[in-house]
């Protein structure tokens, strides 16, 4: 008899422990399922008050006062309806504009960035200053359009990138010098000569061995602008390659990087090389290393 009760008491507890699990489940499950009518609603009611708020926004009878204020609304709401908008209305959303970059208000970003992507000539300019004042909180966005099949995008975004000050902006960029694209690896080599850090430095070393020689000068004077004492060595030898663009950008980073063992080569190049530009730029060179 004691046995079959040990057995029953068992049978029951994991009838217990089996039925609290299924009252934990039941109760997540409700959680869960308050969450996502929550979540519900709230998107129900953005979308209805960013509805308002287009109507308003494109209502010309509107003071100018009330359009903004929607227009502030929908900064945050529905940026993308305020892009499209810009070329009917440019002085509304560009006061919009003004005044987040103004406040520091980084809710505006997915606007300009959007502007920045669609606009094309000086417009883009103004939206890549206003990208730049936001600084770090630019960079999601515009590690979004390294990837556009755009090339000008591209080129326009790392150019962008390097000057927003992120941290990662050399991580970000170094590895478009492998890009199959010749102008994006010459565009990544220009802005990554616009960040002192060694990755950048050592990303700038190794595109010195390109194909493309407008790639290798754009690293050249990337180095130069960093005046990387590494980058020596690698121009002292380009000096003597046999693409004339490259032995002139060569011998400007020699009199940037201020090493005085090449005054002997920057001498002989200022004589002898066949490429006057070259002869040129190498006399530029020795005179900023302090050569008579």
């Amino acid at each position: 008899m004691e046995q079959p009760r040990r057995l029953q008491g068992h049978l029951a507890a994991v009838k217990k422990t089996a039925l609290a699990g299924v009252c934990l489940l039941l109760l997540a499950g409700s959680g869960c399922a308050d969450k996502e009518d929550r979540r519900n609603r709230a998107d129900m009611k953005a979308a209805a008050r960013a509805a308002v708020l287009r109507h308003r926004f494109d209502d010309s009878a509107q003071p100018d006062s009330s359009r903004l204020a929607a227009g502030r609304g929908l900064v945050r709401l529905d940026p993308e309806f305020l892009a499209n908008r810009y070329a009917q209305q440019p002085v509304l959303v560009r006061t919009l504009i003004d005044a987040a970059v103004a406040a520091g208000d980084t809710t505006a970003v997915p606007l300009v960035a959007r502007l920045f992507e669609i606009t094309g000539g000086e417009e883009r300019i103004d939206f890549e200053v206003d990208l730049i004042a936001f600084g770090a909180a630019a960079r999601p966005r515009l590690l979004e359009m390294l990837s556009r099949p755009d090339h000008s995008l591209v080129v326009r975004a790392v150019s962008v990138l390097a000057r927003t000050g992120a941290v990662e902006a050399s991580a970000d960029i170094a590895p478009l010098l492998q890009h199959r694209d010749d102008w994006i690896r010459m565009g990544a080599a220009h802005a990554l000569g616009q960040l002192e850090t060694e990755l950048a430095t050592q990303a700038l070393l190794s595109a010195l061995s390109d194909t493309v020689y407008a790639v290798v000068n754009a690293a050249l004077v990337g180095l130069a602008s960093q005046r990387a004492t590494e980058a020596y060595g690698p121009a002292l030898v380009l000096l003597g390659d046999r693409r004339p663009e490259v032995r002139k950008h060569a011998a400007h980073a020699l009199g940037e990087i201020g090493n005085p063992g090449a005054l002997e080569a920057l001498g002989r190049a200022s004589r002898e090389d066949p490429d006057s530009g070259v002869r040129f730029m190498a006399s530029r060179a020795l005179q900023a290393l302090g050569a008579p």
